[in-house]
Protein backbone atom coordinates (compact mmCIF):
# COMPACT_ATOMS: atom_id res chain seq x y z
CA UNK A 1 0.00 0.00 0.00
CA UNK A 2 1.38 3.55 -1.24
CA UNK A 3 0.47 7.21 -1.08
CA UNK A 4 -0.21 8.68 -4.87
CA UNK A 5 0.85 12.16 -5.76
CA UNK A 6 0.66 14.84 -8.46
CA UNK A 7 3.98 13.50 -9.34
CA UNK A 8 4.62 12.03 -12.98
CA UNK A 9 4.95 8.46 -11.79
CA UNK A 10 3.22 8.71 -8.59
CA UNK A 11 5.79 8.12 -6.75
CA UNK A 12 7.21 10.43 -3.47
CA UNK A 13 6.55 9.02 -0.38
CA UNK A 14 9.85 7.93 1.51
CA UNK A 15 8.91 5.29 3.52
CA UNK A 16 6.81 3.15 1.16
CA UNK A 17 10.06 3.57 -1.03
CA UNK A 18 11.56 1.81 1.31
CA UNK A 19 9.58 -1.51 1.01
CA UNK A 20 9.77 -1.43 -2.94
CA UNK A 21 13.43 -1.17 -2.53
CA UNK A 22 12.94 -4.76 -0.04
CA UNK A 23 10.20 -6.39 -2.37
CA UNK A 24 12.68 -5.69 -5.71
CA UNK A 25 16.08 -6.82 -3.92
CA UNK A 26 14.43 -10.38 -3.10
CA UNK A 27 12.89 -10.60 -6.21
CA UNK A 28 8.98 -11.07 -4.79
CA UNK A 29 6.02 -9.79 -6.72
CA UNK A 30 3.83 -7.57 -5.58
CA UNK A 31 0.89 -4.88 -6.63
CA UNK A 32 0.51 -1.43 -5.59
CA UNK A 33 -2.46 -0.39 -4.03
CA UNK A 34 -2.69 3.04 -4.03
CA UNK A 35 -4.64 5.00 -1.18
CA UNK A 36 -5.20 8.36 -0.35
CA UNK A 37 -3.22 10.26 2.18
CA UNK A 38 -6.55 11.16 3.93
CA UNK A 39 -7.80 7.90 3.65
CA UNK A 40 -5.17 5.98 5.17
CA UNK A 41 -6.41 5.32 8.94
CA UNK A 42 -10.12 4.27 7.57
CA UNK A 43 -8.67 2.12 5.04
CA UNK A 44 -6.05 0.50 7.41
CA UNK A 45 -8.21 -0.09 9.88
CA UNK A 46 -11.35 -1.06 8.34
CA UNK A 47 -10.60 -2.81 5.38
CA UNK A 48 -6.99 -4.17 5.95
CA UNK A 49 -6.80 -4.60 9.25
CA UNK A 50 -3.53 -3.38 9.97
CA UNK A 51 -1.91 -2.74 12.99
CA UNK A 52 -0.93 1.01 13.99
CA UNK A 53 2.46 2.20 14.26
CA UNK A 54 4.73 4.77 16.45
CA UNK A 55 2.51 6.86 17.95
CA UNK A 56 -0.76 5.31 17.59
CA UNK A 57 -1.15 6.42 14.15
CA UNK A 58 -1.65 4.02 10.88
CA UNK A 59 0.85 4.98 8.20
CA UNK A 60 1.88 3.31 5.47
CA UNK A 61 3.70 0.95 4.28
CA UNK A 62 1.78 -1.45 4.75
CA UNK A 63 1.84 -5.09 3.19
CA UNK A 64 -0.43 -8.34 3.29
CA UNK A 65 1.23 -11.67 1.91
CA UNK A 66 -0.68 -13.60 0.25
CA UNK A 67 1.29 -16.76 0.74
CA UNK A 68 0.82 -16.26 4.29
CA UNK A 69 -2.01 -13.91 5.23
CA UNK A 70 0.14 -11.56 7.22
CA UNK A 71 -0.36 -7.72 7.47
CA UNK A 72 2.94 -5.72 8.08
CA UNK A 73 2.78 -1.90 9.04
CA UNK A 74 6.01 -0.13 9.54
CA UNK A 75 9.26 0.21 6.61
CA UNK A 76 11.73 -1.61 9.39
CA UNK A 77 8.97 -4.73 10.16
CA UNK A 78 8.69 -5.39 6.71
CA UNK A 79 12.03 -5.92 6.29
CA UNK A 80 12.19 -7.79 9.30
CA UNK A 81 9.42 -9.69 8.14
CA UNK A 82 10.44 -10.16 4.80
CA UNK A 83 13.91 -11.78 6.13
CA UNK A 84 12.38 -14.07 8.22
CA UNK A 85 9.81 -15.34 5.55
CA UNK A 86 12.39 -15.24 2.79
CA UNK A 87 15.42 -15.03 4.00
CA UNK A 88 17.49 -15.11 0.58
CA UNK A 89 19.28 -12.04 -0.13
CA UNK A 90 18.91 -10.31 3.81
CA UNK A 91 18.16 -6.67 4.37
CA UNK A 92 19.32 -6.33 7.27
CA UNK A 93 22.55 -7.98 8.12
CA UNK A 94 22.90 -10.94 10.85
CA UNK A 95 23.12 -9.55 14.56
CA UNK A 96 21.90 -5.68 13.18
CA UNK A 97 18.43 -5.24 14.03
CA UNK A 98 19.11 -3.24 16.78
CA UNK A 99 21.76 -0.84 14.74
CA UNK A 100 19.00 -0.64 11.79
CA UNK A 101 16.53 0.34 14.31
CA UNK A 102 18.46 3.37 15.87
CA UNK A 103 19.86 4.39 12.19
CA UNK A 104 16.79 5.22 10.98
CA UNK A 105 15.83 8.38 13.87
CA UNK A 106 19.33 9.37 14.11
CA UNK A 107 19.85 10.13 10.03
CA UNK A 108 16.31 11.92 9.82
CA UNK A 109 17.29 14.28 12.97
CA UNK A 110 20.90 14.76 11.95
CA UNK A 111 20.14 15.29 8.03
CA UNK A 112 17.16 16.84 7.92
CA UNK A 113 16.09 17.55 11.53
CA UNK A 114 16.05 21.77 11.27
CA UNK A 115 14.55 21.45 7.87
CA UNK A 116 11.22 19.85 8.63
CA UNK A 117 9.19 22.58 8.16
CA UNK A 118 10.16 23.57 4.63
CA UNK A 119 10.19 19.88 3.48
CA UNK A 120 6.40 19.69 4.41
CA UNK A 121 5.82 22.88 2.77
CA UNK A 122 7.50 21.51 -0.39
CA UNK A 123 5.43 18.19 -0.01
CA UNK A 124 2.18 19.93 0.03
CA UNK A 125 2.90 21.07 -3.32
CA UNK A 126 2.37 17.48 -4.50
CA UNK A 127 -0.25 16.24 -2.55
CA UNK A 128 -3.55 15.62 -4.60
CA UNK A 129 -5.91 18.12 -4.11
CA UNK A 130 -7.84 15.57 -1.95
CA UNK A 131 -5.59 14.96 0.85
CA UNK A 132 -4.39 18.91 0.94
CA UNK A 133 -6.58 19.79 3.98
CA UNK A 134 -5.94 15.96 5.86
CA UNK A 135 -1.96 16.82 5.43
CA UNK A 136 -1.96 20.08 6.71
CA UNK A 137 -4.35 19.57 9.74
CA UNK A 138 -2.17 16.55 10.95
CA UNK A 139 1.01 17.97 10.27
CA UNK A 140 0.36 20.89 12.79
CA UNK A 141 -0.93 18.31 15.29
CA UNK A 142 2.50 16.54 14.56
CA UNK A 143 4.67 19.84 15.25
CA UNK A 144 2.24 20.85 18.06
CA UNK A 145 1.32 24.10 15.55
CA UNK A 146 -1.91 25.72 15.03
CA UNK A 147 -1.39 27.82 11.59
CA UNK A 148 0.30 26.49 8.55
CA UNK A 149 1.73 29.88 7.94
CA UNK A 150 4.04 29.09 10.87
CA UNK A 151 5.22 26.41 9.01
CA UNK A 152 5.01 27.56 5.59
CA UNK A 153 6.69 31.05 6.14
CA UNK A 154 9.51 29.87 8.50
CA UNK A 155 12.97 31.31 7.29
CA UNK A 156 13.23 29.33 4.69
CA UNK A 157 17.05 30.41 3.56
CA UNK A 158 18.44 29.53 7.26
CA UNK A 159 16.16 25.94 6.77
CA UNK A 160 17.93 24.94 3.40
CA UNK A 161 21.66 26.26 5.01
CA UNK A 162 20.87 23.79 8.25
CA UNK A 163 19.96 21.03 5.65
CA UNK A 164 22.93 21.24 3.99
CA UNK A 165 25.14 21.03 7.44
CA UNK A 166 23.00 17.97 8.02
CA UNK A 167 23.52 16.44 5.36
CA UNK A 168 27.41 17.19 5.50
CA UNK A 169 26.83 15.09 8.98
CA UNK A 170 25.80 12.17 7.27
CA UNK A 171 28.44 12.31 4.16
CA UNK A 172 31.22 11.99 7.46
CA UNK A 173 29.26 8.38 8.32
CA UNK A 174 29.50 7.29 4.43
CA UNK A 175 33.35 8.54 4.46
CA UNK A 176 34.08 6.57 7.93
CA UNK A 177 32.24 3.29 6.71
CA UNK A 178 35.05 3.05 4.41
CA UNK A 179 33.05 1.78 1.63
CA UNK A 180 30.33 2.79 -0.31
CA UNK A 181 27.45 1.50 1.74
CA UNK A 182 26.63 2.70 5.40
CA UNK A 183 28.03 -0.91 7.02
CA UNK A 184 30.84 -0.68 4.52
CA UNK A 185 31.01 -3.22 1.82
CA UNK A 186 27.74 -4.57 2.68
CA UNK A 187 24.50 -3.47 1.39
CA UNK A 188 21.57 -2.75 4.27
CA UNK A 189 18.62 -1.68 5.02
CA UNK A 190 20.23 1.55 6.04
CA UNK A 191 21.17 2.31 2.73
CA UNK A 192 17.55 2.21 1.24
CA UNK A 193 16.42 4.81 4.17
CA UNK A 194 18.92 7.44 2.68
CA UNK A 195 18.13 6.08 -0.83
CA UNK A 196 14.49 6.90 -0.14
CA UNK A 197 15.03 10.09 0.91
CA UNK A 198 16.66 11.27 -2.80
CA UNK A 199 13.14 10.30 -3.99
CA UNK A 200 11.23 12.60 -1.60
CA UNK A 201 13.39 15.15 -2.45
CA UNK A 202 14.10 14.74 -6.32
CA UNK A 203 10.22 15.00 -6.52
CA UNK A 204 9.55 18.33 -4.04
CA UNK A 205 12.34 20.49 -4.86
CA UNK A 206 12.76 22.94 -7.90
CA UNK A 207 15.31 22.88 -10.22
CA UNK A 208 17.83 25.02 -9.15
CA UNK A 209 17.46 23.82 -5.14
CA UNK A 210 17.99 20.43 -6.88
CA UNK A 211 20.66 21.42 -8.81
CA UNK A 212 22.13 22.67 -5.52
CA UNK A 213 21.57 19.55 -3.29
CA UNK A 214 22.91 16.99 -6.21
CA UNK A 215 26.08 19.24 -5.85
CA UNK A 216 26.54 18.51 -2.23
CA UNK A 217 29.30 16.26 -1.19
CA UNK A 218 30.55 15.89 -4.38
CA UNK A 219 27.26 14.47 -5.53
CA UNK A 220 26.36 11.54 -2.82
CA UNK A 221 22.90 11.97 -2.71
CA UNK A 222 22.24 10.91 -6.64
CA UNK A 223 25.22 8.62 -6.17
CA UNK A 224 23.43 6.55 -3.08
CA UNK A 225 20.30 6.23 -4.94
CA UNK A 226 21.59 5.44 -7.98
CA UNK A 227 23.78 2.57 -6.08
CA UNK A 228 20.59 1.24 -4.61
CA UNK A 229 18.64 0.90 -7.34
CA UNK A 230 21.34 -1.07 -9.38
CA UNK A 231 21.73 -3.12 -6.40
CA UNK A 232 17.59 -3.63 -5.79
CA UNK A 233 16.93 -4.08 -10.37
CA UNK A 234 15.32 -0.60 -9.40
CA UNK A 235 14.52 2.48 -11.35
CA UNK A 236 13.08 4.90 -8.16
Amino acid sequence: YDIPSKAPNNIWAPNPAKTRFCLEYKGLPYTIVWVEFKDIPMTMKCKVGASTTEGGRYTLPVIKDPNTGFVIADSLAIAEYLDKTYPEKPIIPRGANVLMGLFEPAYCSVAYGKAVKLILTKTLEVMNDSSREYFIRTRLELLGKTRWEDVSEENVQQQWEDFKKGLDEIDKWYQKSGGKWIMGDTFSFADMVVACRTIWWNTIFDEEQLRELHSWNGGRWARVLADVNAECGTDL
